[in-house]
């Protein structure tokens, strides 16, 4: 392959990204059919899994990554973020409409189709994972 194939298909990836990150989208699942409890347990191993063609959220929530936040201590802070929303509540958002509150000093680049990708049990189980960081 040439060097313009190499590019051309590299321009078609970045775009593939960006479109998968439009502000625009709505969860697919409601925040009021969560079920009630998660497994932080299989949350951990969904946390470093590919699923159903979506990254993994450890592909960026890396120590030290400039483009995303880092999740040490996001239990801690994740109730304060968003008023009237408790951690729980704001972790489910962070997750399936990532655009809705964006921390400062970073972009809207996070992938938002997960409440399509993952179930509402995958969902909880990486919500009780984070919270627990």
């Amino acid at each position: 392959m040439t060097m313009r194939g190499l590019g051309l298909i590299g321009c078609l990836l970045v775009l593939l990204v960006v479109a998968a990150c439009n502000p625009k989208t709505e969860s697919a699942i409601d925040y009021e059919d969560l079920p009630a409890a998660g497994d932080a347990a299989r949350g951990a191993e969904l946390f470093t899994q590919a699923i159903n063609s979506a990254p993994p959220c450890s592909g960026c929530h890396v120590p030290g990554a400039s483009a995303s936040p880092e999740l040490m201590g996001f239990g801690a802070v994740a109730g304060t973020r968003v008023e009237g929303q408790d951690a729980r509540e704001y972790t489910f958002y962070a997750i399936v409409e990532p655009a809705r509150f964006i921390v400062d000093g970073y972009g809207n680049a996070m992938y938002n189709q997960y409440s399509e990708k993952l179930s509402e049990q995958d969902i909880a189980d990486l919500i009780a994972y984070l919270l627990e960081q």
